[in-house]
Protein backbone atom coordinates (compact mmCIF):
# COMPACT_ATOMS: atom_id res chain seq x y z
CA UNK A 1 0.00 0.00 0.00
CA UNK A 2 0.80 3.89 -0.62
CA UNK A 3 -0.83 6.85 0.94
CA UNK A 4 -3.41 4.28 2.72
CA UNK A 5 -4.27 2.75 -1.05
CA UNK A 6 -3.70 -0.58 -1.82
CA UNK A 7 -1.45 -0.98 -5.15
CA UNK A 8 -2.48 -4.45 -5.98
CA UNK A 9 -5.42 -2.95 -8.43
CA UNK A 10 -2.93 -0.68 -10.30
CA UNK A 11 -0.44 -3.34 -10.85
CA UNK A 12 -2.87 -5.71 -12.05
CA UNK A 13 -4.36 -3.01 -14.57
CA UNK A 14 -0.43 -2.41 -15.94
CA UNK A 15 0.03 -5.93 -16.17
CA UNK A 16 -3.26 -6.69 -17.99
CA UNK A 17 -2.74 -4.02 -19.69
CA UNK A 18 1.10 -5.04 -21.25
CA UNK A 19 -0.28 -8.11 -22.18
CA UNK A 20 -3.18 -6.37 -24.01
CA UNK A 21 -0.73 -4.04 -25.55
CA UNK A 22 1.25 -6.76 -26.60
CA UNK A 23 -1.71 -9.09 -28.07
CA UNK A 24 -3.24 -5.22 -29.87
CA UNK A 25 0.42 -5.17 -31.94
CA UNK A 26 0.52 -8.44 -33.30
CA UNK A 27 -2.93 -7.77 -34.26
CA UNK A 28 -1.71 -4.78 -36.21
CA UNK A 29 1.07 -6.80 -37.50
CA UNK A 30 -1.01 -9.72 -38.69
CA UNK A 31 -3.42 -7.34 -40.41
CA UNK A 32 -0.17 -5.39 -41.58
CA UNK A 33 1.36 -8.22 -43.32
CA UNK A 34 -1.89 -9.21 -45.34
CA UNK A 35 -2.08 -5.78 -46.76
CA UNK A 36 1.67 -6.25 -47.85
CA UNK A 37 1.13 -9.62 -49.19
CA UNK A 38 -2.07 -8.57 -51.25
CA UNK A 39 0.19 -5.69 -52.13
CA UNK A 40 3.73 -5.76 -52.32
CA UNK A 41 4.47 -2.72 -54.76
CA UNK A 42 2.78 -0.40 -52.27
CA UNK A 43 4.84 1.73 -49.96
CA UNK A 44 2.10 2.81 -47.92
CA UNK A 45 1.01 -1.07 -46.90
CA UNK A 46 5.19 -1.68 -46.63
CA UNK A 47 5.56 1.56 -44.07
CA UNK A 48 2.49 -0.02 -41.65
CA UNK A 49 3.94 -3.48 -41.95
CA UNK A 50 7.55 -2.04 -40.44
CA UNK A 51 5.56 0.78 -38.53
CA UNK A 52 3.66 -2.67 -37.02
CA UNK A 53 6.91 -4.89 -36.42
CA UNK A 54 8.19 -1.70 -34.45
CA UNK A 55 5.07 -1.76 -32.06
CA UNK A 56 5.21 -5.30 -31.99
CA UNK A 57 8.72 -5.06 -30.44
CA UNK A 58 8.33 -1.96 -28.21
CA UNK A 59 4.98 -4.03 -26.56
CA UNK A 60 7.34 -7.13 -25.98
CA UNK A 61 9.67 -5.24 -24.25
CA UNK A 62 7.62 -2.92 -22.19
CA UNK A 63 5.27 -5.73 -21.09
CA UNK A 64 8.20 -8.38 -20.72
CA UNK A 65 9.84 -5.62 -18.54
CA UNK A 66 6.64 -4.82 -16.32
CA UNK A 67 5.83 -8.40 -15.96
CA UNK A 68 9.20 -9.46 -14.84
CA UNK A 69 9.54 -6.81 -12.68
CA UNK A 70 5.92 -7.90 -10.78
CA UNK A 71 6.79 -11.81 -10.73
CA UNK A 72 10.38 -11.02 -9.17
CA UNK A 73 8.52 -7.86 -6.23
CA UNK A 74 6.04 -10.77 -6.05
CA UNK A 75 8.76 -13.55 -5.04
CA UNK A 76 10.45 -10.66 -3.18
CA UNK A 77 13.89 -10.47 -5.17
CA UNK A 78 13.66 -6.76 -5.76
CA UNK A 79 17.70 -6.85 -6.19
CA UNK A 80 17.56 -9.20 -9.06
CA UNK A 81 15.15 -6.50 -10.49
CA UNK A 82 17.21 -3.82 -9.48
CA UNK A 83 20.42 -6.33 -11.44
CA UNK A 84 18.17 -6.62 -14.92
CA UNK A 85 15.92 -3.45 -14.72
CA UNK A 86 18.64 -1.61 -17.00
CA UNK A 87 18.89 -4.24 -19.61
CA UNK A 88 15.13 -3.71 -19.80
CA UNK A 89 14.94 -0.05 -19.49
CA UNK A 90 17.44 -0.27 -23.02
CA UNK A 91 15.51 -2.51 -24.83
CA UNK A 92 12.51 -0.50 -24.27
CA UNK A 93 14.39 2.73 -25.04
CA UNK A 94 15.46 0.96 -28.60
CA UNK A 95 12.26 0.14 -29.18
CA UNK A 96 10.57 3.14 -28.97
CA UNK A 97 13.31 4.87 -30.72
CA UNK A 98 12.83 2.48 -33.40
CA UNK A 99 8.93 3.30 -33.51
CA UNK A 100 9.99 7.19 -33.05
CA UNK A 101 12.48 7.04 -35.89
CA UNK A 102 9.65 5.16 -38.10
CA UNK A 103 7.06 8.01 -36.95
CA UNK A 104 9.67 10.64 -37.84
CA UNK A 105 9.68 8.96 -41.42
CA UNK A 106 6.42 9.14 -42.10
CA UNK A 107 6.36 12.98 -43.91
CA UNK A 108 8.41 11.41 -46.32
CA UNK A 109 6.47 8.60 -47.06
CA UNK A 110 3.53 10.98 -47.28
CA UNK A 111 5.61 13.21 -50.03
CA UNK A 112 6.51 9.80 -51.74
CA UNK A 113 2.41 9.08 -51.34
CA UNK A 114 1.80 12.28 -52.68
CA UNK A 115 4.48 11.64 -55.77
CA UNK A 116 2.93 8.49 -56.42
CA UNK A 117 -0.64 10.22 -56.35
CA UNK A 118 0.37 12.78 -58.66
CA UNK A 119 1.87 10.17 -61.06
CA UNK A 120 -0.98 8.36 -60.35
CA UNK A 121 -3.06 11.28 -61.94
CA UNK A 122 -0.62 11.83 -64.54
CA UNK A 123 -0.55 7.97 -65.65
CA UNK A 124 -4.31 8.06 -65.80
CA UNK A 125 -5.01 11.25 -67.87
CA UNK A 126 -2.13 9.58 -69.69
CA UNK A 127 -4.82 6.92 -70.03
CA UNK A 128 -7.40 9.00 -71.10
CA UNK A 129 -5.69 10.69 -73.41
CA UNK A 130 -4.40 7.46 -74.72
CA UNK A 131 -8.10 6.29 -74.88
CA UNK A 132 -9.13 9.21 -76.52
CA UNK A 133 -6.56 9.12 -79.22
CA UNK A 134 -7.58 5.86 -79.81
CA UNK A 135 -10.95 6.26 -79.94
CA UNK A 136 -10.02 9.43 -82.52
CA UNK A 137 -8.36 7.13 -84.22
CA UNK A 138 -10.17 4.48 -84.58
CA UNK A 139 -13.07 6.66 -85.86
CA UNK A 140 -10.42 8.01 -88.24
CA UNK A 141 -9.68 4.42 -89.68
CA UNK A 142 -13.14 3.44 -89.96
CA UNK A 143 -13.45 6.96 -91.78
CA UNK A 144 -10.00 6.01 -93.52
CA UNK A 145 -11.62 2.14 -94.63
CA UNK A 146 -15.13 4.51 -95.59
CA UNK A 147 -13.13 6.90 -97.64
CA UNK A 148 -10.60 4.28 -99.23
CA UNK A 149 -14.06 2.24 -100.29
CA UNK A 150 -15.92 4.66 -101.87
CA UNK A 151 -12.49 5.88 -103.64
CA UNK A 152 -11.69 2.25 -104.33
CA UNK A 153 -15.40 2.10 -105.83
CA UNK A 154 -14.75 5.29 -108.17
CA UNK A 155 -11.26 4.27 -109.45
CA UNK A 156 -13.17 1.08 -110.17
CA UNK A 157 -15.94 2.60 -111.71
CA UNK A 158 -13.20 5.13 -113.88
CA UNK A 159 -11.21 1.77 -115.04
CA UNK A 160 -14.34 -0.01 -116.24
CA UNK A 161 -15.26 3.11 -118.01
CA UNK A 162 -11.92 3.52 -119.97
CA UNK A 163 -11.92 -0.26 -120.37
CA UNK A 164 -15.39 -0.06 -122.16
CA UNK A 165 -14.26 2.73 -124.04
CA UNK A 166 -10.83 1.43 -124.97
CA UNK A 167 -12.75 -1.92 -125.86
CA UNK A 168 -15.80 -0.87 -127.57
CA UNK A 169 -14.06 1.92 -129.51
CA UNK A 170 -14.42 1.43 -133.36
CA UNK A 171 -10.84 3.64 -133.72
CA UNK A 172 -7.29 1.71 -133.38
CA UNK A 173 -6.58 3.03 -129.63
CA UNK A 174 -2.37 2.43 -129.00
CA UNK A 175 -0.01 2.77 -125.89
CA UNK A 176 3.67 2.48 -127.01
CA UNK A 177 6.55 1.67 -124.55
CA UNK A 178 10.14 3.91 -125.14
CA UNK A 179 11.40 1.88 -127.58
CA UNK A 180 8.81 2.74 -129.84
CA UNK A 181 6.83 -0.85 -129.33
CA UNK A 182 3.43 -1.62 -129.27
CA UNK A 183 2.08 -2.36 -125.47
CA UNK A 184 -0.98 -2.42 -125.68
CA UNK A 185 -3.60 -2.02 -128.15
CA UNK A 186 -7.34 -2.57 -128.37
CA UNK A 187 -9.15 -4.95 -130.55
CA UNK A 188 -10.50 -2.45 -133.00
CA UNK A 189 -7.08 -1.72 -133.96
CA UNK A 190 -6.02 -5.09 -134.26
CA UNK A 191 -8.62 -5.80 -136.40
CA UNK A 192 -8.07 -2.97 -138.70
CA UNK A 193 -4.38 -3.86 -138.98
CA UNK A 194 -5.63 -6.91 -140.34
CA UNK A 195 -4.82 -9.21 -137.42
CA UNK A 196 -7.01 -11.56 -135.13
CA UNK A 197 -5.01 -11.60 -131.63
CA UNK A 198 -3.82 -8.85 -129.63
CA UNK A 199 -0.67 -11.16 -129.08
CA UNK A 200 0.05 -10.50 -132.47
CA UNK A 201 0.85 -6.75 -132.25
CA UNK A 202 2.03 -6.31 -128.74
CA UNK A 203 5.57 -5.86 -129.21
CA UNK A 204 6.12 -5.04 -132.73
CA UNK A 205 7.69 -1.79 -132.95
CA UNK A 206 5.21 1.15 -134.48
CA UNK A 207 7.71 1.84 -137.01
CA UNK A 208 6.73 -1.06 -139.27
CA UNK A 209 3.42 -0.18 -139.76
CA UNK A 210 4.09 2.85 -141.29
CA UNK A 211 4.26 2.50 -145.35
CA UNK A 212 5.69 5.21 -146.11
CA UNK A 213 9.55 5.75 -143.85
CA UNK A 214 8.86 9.98 -144.26
CA UNK A 215 5.91 9.53 -142.83
CA UNK A 216 7.08 7.55 -139.72
CA UNK A 217 10.24 10.46 -139.56
CA UNK A 218 8.06 12.94 -139.43
CA UNK A 219 5.28 11.76 -136.73
CA UNK A 220 8.60 10.51 -134.31
CA UNK A 221 10.09 13.88 -134.83
CA UNK A 222 7.38 15.72 -134.03
CA UNK A 223 6.64 12.92 -130.47
CA UNK A 224 10.03 14.12 -129.38
CA UNK A 225 10.33 17.18 -130.16
CA UNK A 226 6.58 18.77 -129.38
CA UNK A 227 4.99 15.88 -127.03
CA UNK A 228 2.28 15.04 -129.41
CA UNK A 229 0.94 15.10 -133.07
CA UNK A 230 -2.84 16.14 -133.62
CA UNK A 231 -4.48 14.84 -136.66
CA UNK A 232 -1.60 13.36 -138.93
CA UNK A 233 -2.45 11.72 -141.96
CA UNK A 234 -0.57 8.41 -142.55
CA UNK A 235 -0.63 5.43 -144.67
CA UNK A 236 -0.17 1.94 -142.94
CA UNK A 237 0.50 -1.26 -143.78
CA UNK A 238 -1.82 -4.30 -142.56
CA UNK A 239 -0.69 -7.90 -142.53
CA UNK A 240 -1.66 -8.94 -145.90
CA UNK A 241 0.37 -6.39 -147.35
CA UNK A 242 -2.62 -4.21 -148.31
CA UNK A 243 -2.35 -0.27 -147.29
CA UNK A 244 -5.09 1.94 -145.55
CA UNK A 245 -5.03 5.72 -144.61
CA UNK A 246 -5.12 6.86 -141.18
CA UNK A 247 -5.43 10.11 -139.29
CA UNK A 248 -3.14 9.98 -136.16
CA UNK A 249 -3.39 11.62 -132.85
CA UNK A 250 -0.82 10.88 -130.21
CA UNK A 251 0.89 12.21 -127.05
CA UNK A 252 4.23 11.29 -125.29
CA UNK A 253 3.73 9.74 -121.95
CA UNK A 254 6.45 11.34 -119.09
CA UNK A 255 7.41 10.09 -115.45
CA UNK A 256 7.98 12.55 -112.69
CA UNK A 257 10.95 14.15 -114.24
CA UNK A 258 9.87 14.55 -117.22
CA UNK A 259 11.60 12.24 -119.22
CA UNK A 260 9.55 10.42 -121.97
CA UNK A 261 8.54 6.40 -121.02
CA UNK A 262 6.25 6.15 -124.31
CA UNK A 263 3.14 7.29 -125.77
CA UNK A 264 -0.13 7.02 -126.17
CA UNK A 265 -2.80 7.68 -129.38
CA UNK A 266 -5.91 6.90 -131.35
CA UNK A 267 -5.88 5.73 -135.02
CA UNK A 268 -8.91 6.48 -137.67
CA UNK A 269 -9.12 4.64 -140.53
CA UNK A 270 -9.98 7.35 -143.10
CA UNK A 271 -9.88 5.36 -146.56
CA UNK A 272 -13.46 5.55 -147.26
CA UNK A 273 -12.97 9.04 -146.81
CA UNK A 274 -10.36 9.50 -149.16
CA UNK A 275 -12.06 7.30 -151.64
CA UNK A 276 -15.50 9.04 -151.50
CA UNK A 277 -13.21 12.43 -151.77
CA UNK A 278 -11.61 11.42 -154.37
CA UNK A 279 -14.78 10.11 -156.04
CA UNK A 280 -16.85 13.40 -155.10
CA UNK A 281 -13.64 15.18 -156.97
CA UNK A 282 -13.71 12.90 -160.13
CA UNK A 283 -17.29 13.39 -160.20
CA UNK A 284 -17.36 17.33 -160.25
CA UNK A 285 -14.59 17.07 -162.85
CA UNK A 286 -16.48 15.06 -164.87
CA UNK A 287 -19.52 17.22 -164.92
CA UNK A 288 -17.14 20.41 -166.00
CA UNK A 289 -15.74 18.40 -168.96
CA UNK A 290 -18.92 16.87 -169.87
CA UNK A 291 -20.23 20.79 -170.38
CA UNK A 292 -17.28 21.97 -171.84
CA UNK A 293 -17.59 19.04 -174.47
CA UNK A 294 -21.10 19.47 -174.98
CA UNK A 295 -20.27 23.24 -175.95
CA UNK A 296 -17.51 22.53 -178.10
CA UNK A 297 -19.31 19.54 -179.73
CA UNK A 298 -22.06 21.94 -180.74
CA UNK A 299 -19.84 24.36 -182.12
CA UNK A 300 -17.39 22.24 -184.23
CA UNK A 301 -20.65 20.12 -185.39
CA UNK A 302 -21.93 22.76 -187.68
CA UNK A 303 -18.72 23.58 -189.61
CA UNK A 304 -18.25 19.77 -189.99
CA UNK A 305 -21.88 19.42 -191.65
CA UNK A 306 -21.06 22.47 -193.94
CA UNK A 307 -17.79 20.27 -195.31
CA UNK A 308 -19.23 17.24 -195.57
CA UNK A 309 -22.36 18.67 -197.52
CA UNK A 310 -19.41 20.44 -199.77
CA UNK A 311 -17.59 17.91 -200.15
CA UNK A 312 -20.60 15.26 -201.29
CA UNK A 313 -21.14 18.35 -203.70
CA UNK A 314 -17.86 17.77 -205.27
CA UNK A 315 -18.03 14.14 -205.42
CA UNK A 316 -20.84 14.51 -207.63
CA UNK A 317 -19.22 17.24 -210.07
CA UNK A 318 -16.11 15.23 -210.35
CA UNK A 319 -16.95 11.64 -211.05
CA UNK A 320 -14.98 11.26 -213.43
CA UNK A 321 -12.25 12.58 -212.39
CA UNK A 322 -10.71 9.35 -210.37
CA UNK A 323 -8.20 11.23 -208.54
CA UNK A 324 -9.83 13.98 -207.00
CA UNK A 325 -12.81 11.79 -206.60
CA UNK A 326 -10.24 9.62 -204.52
CA UNK A 327 -8.57 12.77 -202.59
CA UNK A 328 -12.52 14.25 -201.92
CA UNK A 329 -13.46 10.83 -200.42
CA UNK A 330 -10.07 10.86 -198.05
CA UNK A 331 -11.94 14.78 -196.69
CA UNK A 332 -15.27 12.73 -197.02
CA UNK A 333 -13.86 10.08 -194.44
CA UNK A 334 -11.99 11.95 -192.16
CA UNK A 335 -14.76 14.37 -191.89
CA UNK A 336 -17.25 11.39 -190.90
CA UNK A 337 -14.68 10.76 -188.33
CA UNK A 338 -14.46 13.73 -186.88
CA UNK A 339 -18.44 13.97 -186.77
CA UNK A 340 -17.92 10.72 -185.08
CA UNK A 341 -15.49 12.10 -181.84
CA UNK A 342 -18.37 15.04 -181.77
CA UNK A 343 -21.42 12.54 -181.33
CA UNK A 344 -19.27 10.57 -178.70
CA UNK A 345 -18.64 14.53 -177.00
CA UNK A 346 -22.39 14.89 -177.33
CA UNK A 347 -23.21 11.32 -176.03
CA UNK A 348 -20.81 11.74 -173.08
CA UNK A 349 -22.26 14.72 -172.34
CA UNK A 350 -25.79 13.96 -172.58
CA UNK A 351 -28.61 14.36 -170.01
CA UNK A 352 -30.80 11.91 -169.07
CA UNK A 353 -33.86 13.40 -170.36
CA UNK A 354 -32.69 12.41 -174.21
CA UNK A 355 -32.90 9.01 -173.59
CA UNK A 356 -35.43 6.86 -174.58
CA UNK A 357 -35.93 4.17 -171.80
CA UNK A 358 -37.80 0.88 -172.14
CA UNK A 359 -37.54 -2.65 -171.23
CA UNK A 360 -34.22 -4.11 -172.12
CA UNK A 361 -33.32 -7.76 -172.88
CA UNK A 362 -29.76 -7.70 -171.97
CA UNK A 363 -28.82 -11.15 -173.05
CA UNK A 364 -30.43 -10.45 -176.54
CA UNK A 365 -28.65 -7.11 -176.67
CA UNK A 366 -25.02 -8.48 -175.80
CA UNK A 367 -25.95 -11.08 -178.75
CA UNK A 368 -26.69 -8.67 -181.36
CA UNK A 369 -23.92 -6.22 -180.45
CA UNK A 370 -21.65 -9.56 -180.41
CA UNK A 371 -22.79 -10.18 -183.98
CA UNK A 372 -21.59 -6.83 -185.18
CA UNK A 373 -17.80 -7.59 -183.93
CA UNK A 374 -17.42 -11.14 -184.31
CA UNK A 375 -16.15 -11.26 -187.85
CA UNK A 376 -13.61 -8.59 -187.29
CA UNK A 377 -12.45 -10.65 -183.94
CA UNK A 378 -12.31 -14.38 -186.14
CA UNK A 379 -10.09 -12.10 -188.44
CA UNK A 380 -7.62 -11.86 -185.77
CA UNK A 381 -8.24 -15.44 -184.57
CA UNK A 382 -9.79 -14.36 -181.06
CA UNK A 383 -12.02 -16.92 -180.18
CA UNK A 384 -15.30 -15.22 -178.57
CA UNK A 385 -17.04 -17.59 -175.66
CA UNK A 386 -20.66 -16.18 -174.55
CA UNK A 387 -22.07 -17.84 -170.83
CA UNK A 388 -25.47 -16.38 -170.68
CA UNK A 389 -27.17 -16.96 -168.34
CA UNK A 390 -31.07 -17.90 -168.96
CA UNK A 391 -34.42 -16.30 -167.60
CA UNK A 392 -32.52 -12.96 -166.37
CA UNK A 393 -35.17 -10.19 -166.08
CA UNK A 394 -35.33 -7.13 -168.50
CA UNK A 395 -34.19 -3.71 -167.12
CA UNK A 396 -35.46 -0.87 -167.89
CA UNK A 397 -33.12 1.62 -170.19
CA UNK A 398 -31.89 2.92 -173.58
CA UNK A 399 -31.29 -0.38 -175.26
CA UNK A 400 -29.03 1.51 -178.19
CA UNK A 401 -27.04 3.02 -175.62
CA UNK A 402 -26.65 -0.17 -173.46
CA UNK A 403 -25.32 -1.85 -177.18
CA UNK A 404 -23.33 0.95 -177.69
CA UNK A 405 -21.16 0.57 -173.91
CA UNK A 406 -21.00 -2.79 -174.75
CA UNK A 407 -19.82 -2.19 -178.25
CA UNK A 408 -17.15 0.03 -176.44
CA UNK A 409 -16.11 -2.35 -174.13
CA UNK A 410 -15.42 -5.41 -176.86
CA UNK A 411 -13.83 -2.86 -179.09
CA UNK A 412 -11.41 -2.09 -176.45
CA UNK A 413 -10.75 -5.60 -175.47
CA UNK A 414 -10.20 -6.68 -179.38
CA UNK A 415 -7.48 -3.77 -179.19
CA UNK A 416 -5.99 -4.76 -175.81
CA UNK A 417 -5.58 -8.16 -177.16
CA UNK A 418 -4.51 -7.66 -180.92
CA UNK A 419 -4.30 -10.70 -182.53
CA UNK A 420 -5.29 -14.38 -180.93
CA UNK A 421 -6.90 -14.38 -177.89
CA UNK A 422 -9.64 -14.62 -175.87
CA UNK A 423 -13.21 -12.48 -175.34
CA UNK A 424 -15.22 -14.03 -172.48
CA UNK A 425 -18.71 -12.93 -171.94
CA UNK A 426 -20.85 -13.93 -168.70
CA UNK A 427 -24.13 -12.67 -166.99
CA UNK A 428 -26.39 -13.25 -164.12
CA UNK A 429 -28.80 -12.25 -161.76
CA UNK A 430 -28.40 -11.33 -158.40
CA UNK A 431 -32.04 -11.86 -156.58
CA UNK A 432 -30.92 -10.12 -153.35
CA UNK A 433 -29.66 -6.97 -154.53
CA UNK A 434 -32.19 -7.22 -157.83
CA UNK A 435 -29.66 -6.23 -160.02
CA UNK A 436 -28.05 -7.80 -163.26
CA UNK A 437 -24.28 -8.50 -163.74
CA UNK A 438 -22.46 -8.38 -167.43
CA UNK A 439 -18.55 -9.26 -167.20
CA UNK A 440 -16.43 -8.50 -170.02
CA UNK A 441 -13.02 -10.08 -169.84
CA UNK A 442 -10.25 -10.49 -172.35
CA UNK A 443 -6.89 -12.04 -172.04
CA UNK A 444 -4.71 -9.18 -173.13
CA UNK A 445 -2.14 -7.69 -170.75
CA UNK A 446 -3.87 -6.31 -168.24
CA UNK A 447 -4.39 -2.98 -166.72
CA UNK A 448 -1.42 -1.29 -164.95
CA UNK A 449 -2.23 0.16 -161.18
CA UNK A 450 -1.45 3.67 -162.32
CA UNK A 451 -4.21 3.37 -165.32
CA UNK A 452 -6.75 2.15 -163.40
CA UNK A 453 -7.72 5.54 -161.54
CA UNK A 454 -7.45 7.21 -165.51
CA UNK A 455 -9.01 4.86 -167.92
CA UNK A 456 -12.91 6.07 -167.45
CA UNK A 457 -10.95 9.74 -167.64
CA UNK A 458 -12.33 11.52 -170.85
CA UNK A 459 -9.80 11.70 -173.61
CA UNK A 460 -7.05 9.27 -171.91
CA UNK A 461 -5.92 6.86 -174.11
CA UNK A 462 -3.12 4.89 -174.11
CA UNK A 463 -3.34 4.06 -177.95
CA UNK A 464 -1.37 5.83 -180.45
CA UNK A 465 -2.19 9.10 -182.02
CA UNK A 466 -4.73 8.32 -184.55
CA UNK A 467 -6.03 4.98 -182.91
CA UNK A 468 -8.13 6.35 -180.41
CA UNK A 469 -9.65 9.22 -179.24
CA UNK A 470 -10.30 8.26 -175.23
CA UNK A 471 -13.74 8.92 -175.09
CA UNK A 472 -14.76 5.22 -175.57
CA UNK A 473 -14.79 4.05 -171.94
CA UNK A 474 -15.61 7.80 -170.66
CA UNK A 475 -19.04 7.78 -172.60
CA UNK A 476 -19.37 4.56 -171.39
CA UNK A 477 -19.27 5.22 -168.04
CA UNK A 478 -21.51 8.47 -168.37
CA UNK A 479 -24.10 5.56 -169.69
CA UNK A 480 -24.06 3.45 -166.97
CA UNK A 481 -24.36 6.31 -164.87
CA UNK A 482 -27.42 7.34 -166.15
CA UNK A 483 -28.49 4.45 -165.93
CA UNK A 484 -28.02 4.60 -162.03
CA UNK A 485 -25.73 1.52 -162.39
CA UNK A 486 -21.87 0.53 -161.60
CA UNK A 487 -19.27 -0.01 -164.04
CA UNK A 488 -15.56 -1.86 -162.47
CA UNK A 489 -12.50 -3.20 -163.80
CA UNK A 490 -10.76 -5.82 -162.54
CA UNK A 491 -7.37 -6.66 -163.03
CA UNK A 492 -6.51 -9.32 -162.49
CA UNK A 493 -10.00 -10.56 -161.95
CA UNK A 494 -11.16 -11.49 -158.83
CA UNK A 495 -12.92 -14.75 -160.05
CA UNK A 496 -10.93 -18.30 -160.35
CA UNK A 497 -12.29 -19.29 -163.64
CA UNK A 498 -11.15 -15.94 -165.38
CA UNK A 499 -8.01 -16.73 -164.18
CA UNK A 500 -7.83 -20.39 -165.15
CA UNK A 501 -8.97 -18.89 -168.39
CA UNK A 502 -6.03 -17.04 -169.18
CA UNK A 503 -8.66 -13.52 -168.83
CA UNK A 504 -6.06 -10.85 -167.36
CA UNK A 505 -9.00 -7.92 -167.02
CA UNK A 506 -12.41 -7.87 -166.21
CA UNK A 507 -15.30 -4.98 -166.87
CA UNK A 508 -17.65 -5.68 -164.39
CA UNK A 509 -21.46 -3.61 -165.45
CA UNK A 510 -24.12 -3.63 -162.57
CA UNK A 511 -27.51 -2.64 -163.69
CA UNK A 512 -30.37 -2.12 -161.82
CA UNK A 513 -33.63 -3.54 -162.48
CA UNK A 514 -35.58 0.00 -162.52
CA UNK A 515 -32.90 2.73 -163.44
CA UNK A 516 -35.24 5.25 -162.55
CA UNK A 517 -35.75 4.23 -159.14
CA UNK A 518 -33.71 5.86 -156.49
CA UNK A 519 -29.84 5.99 -156.02
CA UNK A 520 -27.98 2.32 -155.31
CA UNK A 521 -26.52 2.07 -152.09
CA UNK A 522 -22.81 2.14 -153.84
CA UNK A 523 -22.07 5.87 -155.70
CA UNK A 524 -22.25 5.71 -159.33
CA UNK A 525 -19.08 7.11 -159.00
CA UNK A 526 -17.45 4.06 -157.91
CA UNK A 527 -15.12 3.53 -160.76
CA UNK A 528 -12.88 1.05 -160.20
CA UNK A 529 -12.00 -1.20 -157.62
CA UNK A 530 -8.21 -2.31 -156.75
CA UNK A 531 -8.59 -5.79 -155.78
CA UNK A 532 -4.68 -7.33 -156.92
CA UNK A 533 -4.32 -10.66 -155.09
Amino acid sequence: MSHGLPLFPVYLMDFLGAILMVCLSIMAFRYAKDLVTKHPKSVLFSYLFWLSISFVALSISRSFGHAVRFILMFWGETGLWKLISPFSGGLNTMTFVSVGILTFYYPNIRGVMALIREEAEAVRSAKEELEATHRELRELNRTLEDRVRIRTQELMLSQQKFRRLFENSKDAIFFCDEKGCISDMNQSGVELLGYTEKEEVVGLPMKEFFNKPMEWRTYYASICRDGFIKDFEAEFLKKDGSTINMIISAAAIRDEKGKPTGCEGIAKDITAFKKMTEKLIYSEKMAAIGQLAAGVAHEINTPLGIILGYTQLLKEDFENDQEILKELEIVEKQTKNCKRIVSDLLSFARSTSTAKFDEVDVNECLKHTVALIRHSLEMDQIELVLELTESIPKIYGDKDRISQVFLNILTNAHQAIGEKGLVMIRTRYDTKKMRVFIEIGDSGPGVPDEIKTKMFDPFFTTKPVGKGTGLGLSVSYGIIKELKGVIEVFSPPEDEIFRKKGINTVFTIELPLESDGPEPENPIVQRYCMCER
